[in-house]
């Protein structure tokens, strides 16, 4: 069981290391200005681009950020968030007062 778990957590570990490695040869190629955009693309290489086929609307099946499928909390689809423009605040207190509660 142990030696099941070492060996899974040495393949994440390589396929992450790969993942970034490839992140930064592409930031490398493309030349970024900063040492902070370097740092961003490689930090966000697990994240998945957007396809126009994606919709606000829409329920989605797959995870987009695939590390947050570790964390233990509630699934994208047991939690429903409300798009209701009317309701938005107008004013910074509003805001405020909402973010409080």
């Amino acid at each position: 069981r142990a030696l099941e778990q070492e060996l899974r957590a040495a393949v994440a570990a390589e396929e992450r290391w790969e993942r970034e490695n490839e992140a930064k040869l592409r930031a490398v190629h493309q030349r970024v200005p900063s040492y902070e955009e370097f740092r961003n693309i490689v930090l966000a290489s697990h994240l998945k681009p957007l396809e126009k086929k994606d919709k606000m609307g829409k329920r989605r099946n797959a995870l987009w950020n695939p590390c947050a499928a570790h964390a233990k909390a509630p699934q994208a689809s047991d939690m429903e968030i409300p798009l209701e423009l009317d309701q938005l605040p107008r004013t910074s207190a509003e805001f405020y007062r909402d973010w409080r509660r």
